[in-house]
Formats: structure tokens, C-alpha cells, sequence
């Protein structure tokens, strides 16, 4: 199997972590590199030979578009992978990301099986040929451990806008609507009702909340992960759960959002 030097950029240390794990599930005698933005990711294009990259949108101080338009500029990285990965899967982002170079775009929260196939077709676009390993089976879903029933991976149904106080916690497989309790820069707490989709615990997630910005409706948009998820009641037939997602975002633009949208509660 060919060795390749990959890259993996994101101001989130917990989510480069993933990836990289994601990176060594399917390449082993991968080369891995880090930066926790644009600018440092371009240091280290600049003093080393890479293969592939895996960048992040939002960032502080270069951001991911900034860094594609730079690396297509270069000779050398010109027609080498470039793959986008992002929480912003709205169609002006992808067109964007399209015309500035892009191979291909990977929309968090993403598993196993969307990981293979993008950097698969990435690579195939580029005429890179290597076979990727073939990673262990990833263990069941909590709902299916709970039940005993398998889980219906379906893509949910486009949804009406969000209600004020109310968070969409996506994940790689499904998504849930909760109730928020409450909301710092570092958690947000929320109830949801069980319904035929639970996640998992330690899972990452994008969490959604609509909010006023001068008459305006925007979606503010969180990278995290599954910390805790609790039964609200002592019972065996308990509906309700309570979900902790913690933050990994460390973009101050995002935090800042996070204060606007409390401030509006009080």
C-alpha cells in the first residue's frame, strides 16, 4: 500500500483527533500532519511534501476557502486532493468551495462509510490509485443495544425552521429536536422525547439553533460530541431524555454568537 503524507487542519483539537483516527482506520502507513488553521497549515505545505488534505471551514486567521485558493495557486498542489470538512453543507457553501477548487465536500457530523467514499472519489479524481484498508466493524448504535431492533439509517426529511429554544443535534446517521435548558460557550443541555432514533454517547454532532440577528433569521451551527445522555425519570417507560452536548468549536466568532443568543433569553 502506497504511504501518504496527509494533512489534517481544523481549529478544533478534538475534532482533528477523529479525523486522524478516521485517517489511520483507512490508511495505516499514513504520514500524518496537523494544524489548528489555515495559516499553520499552509507553514507546513510549505515545508513538506503532502499527499492529501482534510481542511476545516471556519477558522480563525485563514480560514479553509482562503487555503484552497492558495493551494490551487501552487504548481506543485494544484491537482492534489483538497477536501473540504464542515458543518456548512448549505448549497452557496458547496458552490463556493466547488469553484475555488475543491474535491470534495464532507459535511459533519460523517461516519465511517462517508469517510471512505469521499476520499475515495477524491482520490479516483485526482488518478491517485491505492487501496484503502478495510477497518474493523464499527459497534451498534445505544438504541439498537437498548432494543435489540436494528436502526433505520434513512436521511430525516427536510424540516421547518427551528422554534426559539429549540436545538437540532444532528449526527452521521440521524438527528433529534430538543428543548434547550441551557446554553454556554462550552455546553448546550437540552430534553428530547425518544422516538425511533437515539444517539450514541461520545458521538459528534453538529448542533442547530435559530436565533434574531438585527430582523434577521440565522442558524448558528456547533461542532461537539454526545457527553451524557440521562433518563429525566427513575422508570423503565421514561420518554424523556436529557442530553449534554459539549462544544469543541474554538472559534471566537461562534462563541461570540453563543452570548447574542443567551442574551436574548435575559
Amino acid at each position: 500500500m502506497k504511504k501518504y503524507n496527509i494533512l489534517v487542519i481544523d481549529d478544533a483539537s478534538m475534532i482533528r483527533d477523529l479525523i486522524k483516527k478516521f485517517v489511520r482506520d483507512y490508511f495505516p502507513n499514513a504520514a500524518l500532519f496537523d494544524a489548528h488553521n489555515g495559516a499553520s497549515g499552509k507553514s507546513v505545505l510549505l515545508h513538506q511534501e503532502i499527499d492529501m488534505v482534510l481542511c476545516d471551514w471556519e477558522m480563525p486567521e485563514m480560514n479553509g476557502i482562503e487555503l484552497l485558493g492558495w493551494f490551487r495557486k501552487e504548481e506543485r498542489y494544484k491537482n492534489l486532493p483538497f477536501i473540504m470538512v464542515t458543518s456548512r453543507g448549505d448549497k452557496e457553501f458547496v458552490m463556493e468551495a466547488i469553484e475555488a477548487g475543491v474535491s470534495d465536500y464532507l459535511v459533519k457530523p460523517f461516519n465511517r462509510q462517508q469517510f471512505a467514499e469521499k476520499v475515495e472519489r477524491a482520490l479516483r479524481r485526482h488518478g491517485i490509485k491505492g487501496k484503502m484498508a478495510e477497518p474493523k466493524k464499527a459497534a451498534s448504535s445505544s438504541l439498537e443495544v437498548l432494543t435489540g431492533k436494528p436502526v433505520s439509517t434513512a436521511k430525516p426529511k427536510p424540516k421547518k425552521p427551528l422554534p426559539k429554544g429549540v436545538a437540532l443535534v444532528r449526527t452521521a446517521e440521524g438527528e433529534v429536536r430538543c428543548a434547550v435548558k441551557q446554553l454556554t460557550k462550552d455546553y448546550c443541555l437540552g430534553v428530547f422525547k425518544i422516538s425511533d432514533y437515539l444517539p450514541n454517547l461520545l458521538e459528534t454532532v453538529s448542533v442547530d439553533i435559530e436565533f434574531k440577528q438585527e430582523d434577521e433569521s440565522k442558524v448558528m451551527r456547533i461542532n461537539g460530541f454526545i457527553h451524557s445522555l440521562t433518563a429525566t425519570e427513575s422508570r423503565p417507560d421514561c420518554q424523556l431524555v436529557q442530553l449534554r452536548v459539549a462544544f469543541m468549536d474554538e472559534d471566537p466568532k461562534k462563541q461570540k454568537m453563543i452570548e447574542d443568543y443567551v442574551s436574548q433569553f435575559s
